[in-house]
Parts: C-alpha cells; structure tokens; sequence
C-alpha cells in the first residue's frame, strides 16, 4: 500500500511561544489552520493560541498537512467520540489511499482504533491507533 507523512502534531502547552520558536529561530512560516464546512467540524479550536499549523509545501495532498501544534486536551477525546486523545502526546498522521483496508486489517486482528469521519481537516477521514511501543498514530484518507 502507498502512503505518506501528511502531518506530525506536537503538544505544546503554550502554543504562541513555540510558535515563535518555530517562525523566530527554525525560520518556517506559520499557517492558517483550514476547517471543514459547517456541520463537519468537530469539537476542536479555532483559536490560534491552542491550535496552528506550519504548512509544508512538500507535505502530502490535502490542508493542514506539515507540522501541527496543539495545546493539550485532556476532553478532546471524549467531546469528540473518540477513545483516543491526539492533543495529548503527539503523534505522526500517516496518509493511506484505501482507509476502509486498515480498518478491516485493525478489525480483523482484533486491535481497538478510535474513528473520526471529517472533523478537523476538510475532506479527510481518520482512524487513531496504538502501535505495539504505545505510540499514538493517526491513519487518514481523503474523501474525493
């Protein structure tokens, strides 16, 4: 199966200061977080002092993809439905053409996954998981 890096989110309690980090001394270029159309998007901030996207134009199709800061969340999870809580962390978000696949493979080996439909990046479906070291990852697909 193909696949890409689309994003690597990172805690950041204090998401201004590690913005300025980013911007003042790594010299990248801070973004604008891109929701999806009212009625998708889920529980999650708009506030560029809790969430805030530095885009990478090498990055995998679809918005928001590069590096991903949020102030952790201790509710995220349970105000979205989810089991897992990707504002606490961090973890890397892997690009997949075929989403319903891994779900069938998680399924079939009896591994628990948390589903998102879109909630917090246009066009984009996700699945968190653990991996076998307890690293939380993100596998996602665009909705074409």
């Amino acid at each position: 199966m193909t696949w890409s890096i689309h994003h690597v989110n990172l805690p950041a309690p204090d998401v201004r200061a590690s913005a300025r980090f980013y911007t003042e001394i790594l010299g990248l270029t801070e973004g604008t977080w891109v929701f999806p159309p009212a009625g998708e998007v889920g529980q999650i901030s708009a506030d560029p002092a809790r969430l805030t996207v530095f885009p990478c134009p090498a990055a995998a199709e679809g918005a928001n993809a590069g590096l991903h800061l949020i102030r952790p969340e201790p509710e995220f999870a349970r105000k979205n439905g989810l089991d897992h809580n990707p504002s606490i962390g961090g973890h890397v978000a892997i690009q997949v053409p075929d989403l319903d696949a891994v779900i069938a493979r998680l399924t079939a080996a009896g591994i628990p996954f948390s589903f998102a439909p879109t909630y917090a990046i246009p066009r984009m479906r996700h699945v968190y998981v653990y991996d076998p070291a307890m690293n939380l990852l993100e596998i996602n697909e665009i909705v074409r």
